[in-house]
């Protein structure tokens, strides 16, 4: 090696460590604060990520940094300059034109100053002039547009393209996956009351992956989902190690839950659904994992709205915790939680498990436990 070369190579290797040592001090507050960014956008909170990244210009840890840089970009070209182009999921015209429907409902709704001026009269009136246009149905006009919000109509013409579909309303909007690849595998699953064998659908090829899927870029997205009717539960592939603690708690044990609640409990809301499968998820999460999911129950807290099921609990079920566990309201610092050991969080949360189950014996068409 030439010595102008050797000093070239010095050099960097000298400022990237340098790089590095100055912002070790602050990675775990600069990740936090980028895993809040990207949660609040994936809640639908993409106003508050956008606001936020107006008075972060940078991390000072230099991993994090390019991290946020990159994703920031992304998300300035989607909500801010409308510069992205997206590119096709499939080779089928119908899927690609429902899928842009979509995005656009999504991206107007997402930036609403105001969360209760969401609607989605455009949303359908735009499934339905496509519909007609396209000669996609036999339907009349009045026929179609009195049924449209039942999505039975778009759900038959989605079949018959070759593809499959689900359809939700979550944290106030409609939401729609569409795939067209799956696999399945059977398991038993161990949980505090029951022991159950079911089938597992694992969604390996998404053509549409949600609203938190896009206005987060793929850093929030549904883990899957748990038919009452067929015992039997859908994930999606890609977020997941199957080897790993996070699918065998975190989707398998929590969805299965539902699964058992859905049948056992049959007129509990979603919400008290969503607090028992986490409270779950606690009890059983090794050192492993314990304090990736409290950073998540964390981050994704809010207690506004009571029908966006996902955040409400995640916020009762910190703040239950907290009460136990801190003697407090809401402990929100995280540092505060990475110290408590997991056989504690581990312990407390089968508390709050057996606290649920108590109640719902008394009446098992209870609604709302929280």
């Amino acid at each position: 090696m030439k010595k102008k070369t050797r000093i070239i190579v010095l050099i960097t290797i000298g400022v990237l460590v340098s790089l590095f040592f100055y912002g070790k001090h602050n990675f775990e507050n600069d990740k936090q604060t980028l895993l809040v960014l990207k949660s609040k956008a994936g809640n639908g909170e993409i106003k508050y990520s956008l606001d936020e990244m107006e008075e972060i210009n940078s991390f000072s840890n230099p991993l994090i940094n390019f991290a946020y840089q990159k994703w920031k970009k992304k998300i300035y070209a989607r909500f801010i300059t409308d510069e992205e182009i997206i590119k096709n999921t499939s080779d089928n015209k119908i899927i690609n034109d429902i899928s842009a429907i979509y995005r656009e409902y999504w991206r107007a709704e997402l930036l609403k100053e105001n969360p209760d001026n969401r609607t989605d009269s455009l949303l359908y009136k735009n499934i339905s002039k496509y519909i007609l246009s396209n000669q996609l149905t036999k339907i009349t006009k009045d026929s179609l547009e009195r049924t449209i919000k039942n999505d039975s109509e778009l759900k038959r013409i989605i079949e018959e393209e070759g593809f499959k579909s689900r359809f939700l309303y979550r944290n106030g909007f409609q939401d729609l996956v569409i795939w067209n690849k799956e696999s399945s595998k059977n398991f038993k699953i161990i949980l505090p009351k029951d022991t159950i064998n079911t089938s597992v659908i694992f969604i390996e090829n998404y053509n549409l992956n949600g609203y938190d899927y896009y206005a987060s870029f793929g850093s929030a997205q549904a883990g899957g989902w748990a038919v009452k009717e067929s015992a039997t539960l859908y994930c999606n592939k890609g977020v997941y190690n199957l080897a790993s603690e996070e699918f065998e708690i975190s989707y398998l044990k929590h969805e299965s839950l539902h699964f058992t609640d859905l049948n056992k409990y049959p007129n509990l809301s979603s919400t008290d659904l969503e607090y028992r499968a986490k409270i779950v998820e606690l009890m059983y999460c090794t050192e492993k994992t314990i304090t990736k999911r409290i950073a998540h129950f964390l981050n994704v807290a809010d207690s506004t709205n009571r029908n966006h099921s996902h955040p409400y609990a995640n916020y009762i079920l910190m703040k239950n915790l907290s009460k136990l566990l801190f003697n407090s309201e809401y402990e929100s610092d995280y540092n505060k939680w990475k110290q408590l050991p997991v056989e504690k969080i581990n312990s407390t949360a089968t508390t709050l498990y057996n606290m649920s189950e108590n109640t719902l014996r008394k009446d098992r068409n209870l609604s709302e436990i929280i």
